[in-house]
């Protein structure tokens, strides 16, 4: 492209970024940090700030070898610029979820040298339920989208142009995503191109991915975090690491009931929503569009990450995350299409969806507590399913996807600032940790709440009932790494003048009703599921 358009695309491009981070970061600051997953990457990269140790991760004062060192950097030095709390937790996946909004406009343009389908695809990933959720959720996977994103769209321009520029960004976003999630933001970039040259028999391609060279600026950005991890950690870091969190997740299901063959195949169409009619329209076409090597590419590339992720004994939800980027694109190029037929009954498959999510949304507002109110919600709701069927029945049909991208944003925000942060709230200890005063000694029976470490700042150790429970076995022992103490013991060491806790899920009070230590503790407060407990001669 020539200066002349180049211009606007890079005025697009930054305009896509910033009016998607504006609607990522609004009200974040009033969602407390969930448990069981976010409190985790929010305390380790909090025990990173108030330790400065900046290498190996810890939480609960103890090594953890959970994810790479990443996104605890980005969230400790969010932590250092807007101070730690909710706001600065949330922002790193705010930041790389808009970028990845902008990579995708940029990628569209790019391979179809269409503004409009890079609009398209820009609104669609977005907008997508689960592109969503995970930009506002303090987890790895937003920052992992984009390097795995990232290293795609460089390959294929490596392939289509033979130019060593894009092989060696696409490795260098492998490095990114290695140092993210580890082993697989290399193995499944590596596996999707392989996969499309063996489809398109196209083998002549390894000759000019410039591969050792590649190596070395993949080993250049990664190798040193991984190598000083062994150099200070030993065996440790790689049974733990390497171990633990990869190899045995690929092989054993952590969770076997969702260890199911149509897992992803049913949760992928729901995490496009509201574009999944358009997106089963699509696959109905697809057999046409595979002779073209960028329609090739986009359709391989999410069919590898679903049959991988598919093998894979554990299986989470966010996994096949990463397949939305290609998936966006395929649905862009389908919508610029329909905008030529200007068909009203094919956009059904557009306006339906939509106005099924909306009203999800709705049925949704009964299952959180009532005293919150909803009448905005509301309204917002009602005027965007009344635009919806007056596009599709009446107005200019092309406008739908706007139309719908518009509502899709405005309820998000809207049910964020009227009543989503209680749903948070609801899974978080944040209310009762301000409770405790700064001398409370306070200890957790059953499910644990890392949100009360995080907010109070207290030590606080698992305690158990059983013997035997103090010797941590099974597979997935060694994900957690608090302190464990029997309750007795606990109710007997803290025996001083300082106030005792303790803080009990309301399915696990069974375990301590009949014990003699827990008789004299008594409830002081209540939230959620979550009930805390005072010793009675301390009050």
């Amino acid at each position: 492209m020539g200066n002349e358009s180049e211009m606007p695309s890079s005025y697009y491009k930054t305009l896509i970024f910033f009016l998607a981070l504006c609607s990522y970061i609004i009200f974040n600051g009033n969602v407390p940090i969930t448990d069981p997953v976010e409190s985790n990457y929010a305390l380790t990269a909090k025990e990173m700030v108030e330790s400065n140790n900046w290498l190996s991760p810890q939480i609960y004062g103890q090594y953890w070898f959970d994810k790479p060192i990443l996104i605890y950097w980005l969230i400790a030095l969010s932590y250092k610029v807007f101070g730690v709390g909710e706001f600065a937790a949330r922002f790193p996946a705010a930041v790389f979820s808009a970028a990845s909004v902008s990579l995708v406009y940029w990628f569209s343009v790019k391979i179809y040298q269409n503004r409009q389908i890079g609009l398209l695809a820009a609104l669609v990933l977005a907008t997508s339920l689960e592109f969503w959720v995970l930009a506002h959720m303090i987890i790895t996977d937003a920052v992992l989208f984009f390097f795995t994103s990232a290293a795609m769209s460089t390959f294929f321009f490596g392939m289509t142009e033979k130019r060593t520029k894009w092989y060696l960004m696409a490795y260098a976003s492998m490095g990114f995503a290695a140092l993210t999630k580890g082993p697989v933001g290399i193995v499944l970039p590596a596996l999707i191109v392989l996969m499309y040259i063996f489809v398109r028999n196209q083998w002549q391609q390894l000759r000019h991915m410039h591969i050792f060279a590649g190596i070395g600026v993949l080993l250049a950005v990664a190798a040193p975090w991984y190598f000083t991890m062994y150099l200070l950690h030993g065996q440790q870091f790689i049974d733990t690491f390497l171990g633990l969190h990869n190899y045995i997740r690929a092989t054993v299901a952590e969770h076997p009931k969702d260890n199911v063959l149509y897992y992803y195949f049913v949760l992928f169409p729901v995490s496009l929503m509201p574009w999944t009619g358009i997106f089963f329209l699509m696959l109905g076409k697809a057999k046409r569009s595979l002779r073209s090597p960028v329609e090739s590419y986009l359709y391989i590339w999410p069919a590898v990450i679903l049959v991988f992720y598919t093998a894979m004994a554990t299986k989470y939800p966010t996994y096949v995350f990463p397949a939305l980027f290609p998936v966006a694109v395929l649905i862009a190029s389908y919508l610029q299409s329909l905008h030529q037929r200007k068909n009203r009954r094919t956009w059904l498959w557009l306006s339906v969806p939509a106005i099924v999510l909306f009203g999800a949304v709705v049925y949704g507002t009964t299952l959180l507590p009532p005293e919150k109110n909803w009448l905005p919600l509301y309204v917002a709701v009602c005027v965007s399913i009344i635009s919806v069927i007056w596009v599709q029945t009446k107005g200019n049909i092309c406008r739908l996807p706007l139309t719908v991208a518009v509502a899709v944003i405005t309820i998000s925000c809207v049910a964020i600032g009227t009543g989503l942060s209680s749903l948070a709230n609801s899974k978080s200890a944040k209310p009762l940790a301000y409770i405790l005063p700064r001398n409370a000694i306070i200890g957790s029976l059953g499910e644990y709440a890392t949100s009360m470490v995080f907010y109070s700042g207290h030590i606080m150790p698992r305690l158990v009932v059983d013997e035997q429970e103090l010797a941590q076995r099974g597979t997935w022992s060694g994900k957690y790494t608090m302190p464990t103490e029997h309750l007795d013991s606990f109710v007997a060491r803290n025996s001083g003048d300082s106030p005792i806790f303790i803080l009990v899920k309301s399915k696990d009070l069974s375990q301590i009703k009949d014990s003699a230590s827990f008789a004299n503790f008594v409830p002081v407060a209540s939230h959620g599921n979550m009930t805390l407990y005072r010793k009675k001669d301390e009050i």
